[in-house]
């Protein structure tokens, strides 16, 4: 049987990648008064406050000055017409997964092993990389991550994966693909009226996995295993990058995770955060030396919503509409809805 102890692997994400079994369940575990530490100490609130200033600053700053405004706009309207670039994108993203998993015999993520479906994730990841059997490829890497969530929770650290496999069936056979050289488009027809609204709606869900994806991490690597978010503080030095102590590292990383998914899951300012989010994976991808290509989707998915914005239901599609007259975040500047 199972142990606790065992189990806990399931419950990380990146951490997990970098930090040795052994100490990662000698110090995972709850410790609030370590990771509220630095709510007491005077520099770090003043800290905290800046960031929350500067960066409400800038944002209000390009919002309301005539010069950064109208760039905003234009930025906005340029990345628009990469719109028809979105399934390929999706299908580069997951077939890289896909393939990078199956060789490895996990199931999408290093961490959750998968030895019975490894073959056919690298077959699906072919496919889906040629657009060949797109639909039915799809909802069977959809299947495949749900028999890998049943095994193991570390699946929600990688929910974006999920999002991406409906929406290559949604998009189905779009060019470039083997499907639409050939005119195939299995499972298209009969369910057209549910792929056009997902696809409709692209941007609600991608930004909704990965917002709910964010909040996991943030979740269950800082909030609830604050000690083993600090063994990699320490392992890895961070606090000769940025001198704050490792309780204020942990915390400033957790409360980002945490903003950066809940502002995603709001559809707030969703372009603006994505960019943000895409330039700290990287750096933080880079830095620790992870396994990039595993977690291809989480780039695919930022690029994807910094051309589709949040969609409909968001705030940033309320306020396109009460200042724009617009439907969603997809219309360019001056077109009315």
């Amino acid at each position: 049987m199972m142990t606790h102890a065992d189990m806990l692997p399931s419950l990380f994400a990146h951490v997990s990648y970098i930090v040795d079994p052994e100490k990662l369940r000698a110090l995972s575990g709850p410790d609030w008064p370590f990771l509220l530490s630095p709510l007491s100490d005077p520099l770090y609130v003043s800290l905290i406050v800046l960031t929350i200033v500067v960066t409400v600053g800038v944002i209000a700053v390009c919002q309301i000055l005539p010069g950064p405004q109208m760039f905003c706009q234009a930025l906005h309207d340029r990345l628009l017409t990469y719109s028809s670039f979105v399934p390929m994108i999706l299908r580069m993203a997951l077939g890289v997964a896909l393939i990078v998993a199956g060789t490895k015999s996990a199931i999408f993520l290093p961490n959750v092993p998968g030895a019975a479906v490894g073959t056919l994730e690298v077959v699906l990841g072919f496919c889906v990389l040629v657009g060949f059997m797109v639909r039915p490829c799809g909802l069977a890497a959809l299947g495949i991550y749900f028999y890998g969530l049943s095994t193991s929770q570390y699946l929600l650290g990688t929910m974006e994966s999920a999002a991406a496999a409906l929406l290559i069936a949604a998009h189905g056979p779009d060019r470039p693909s083997t499907d639409d050289v050939l005119t195939v488009d299995v499972l298209g027809t009969g369910l057209e009226p549910l792929w056009k609204q997902l696809r409709d709606n692209s941007g609600v869900v991608l930004r909704l996995a990965m917002g709910c994806t964010m909040i996991w991490l943030a979740v269950t690597e800082k909030a609830f295993n604050p000690r083993v978010s600090e063994a990699v503080v320490i392992d890895f030095q961070l606090e000769s990058v940025v001198p704050v102590s490792s309780a204020m590292w942990v915390f400033s990383v957790g409360v980002i995770e945490l903003a950066v998914g809940l502002v995603l899951v709001l559809g707030f300012f969703t372009r603006t955060f994505s960019f943000i989010a895409f330039v700290v994976l990287t750096l933080s991808f880079f830095y620790f030396k992870e396994q990039v290509a595993g977690h291809v989707t989480f780039f695919g998915t930022l690029m994807i919503l910094m051309i589709t914005g949040a969609g409909r239901a968001s705030l940033d599609g309320l306020i396109a509409h009460r200042t724009r007259g617009v439907c969603g975040t997809a219309s360019p500047y001056g077109m009315e809805a």
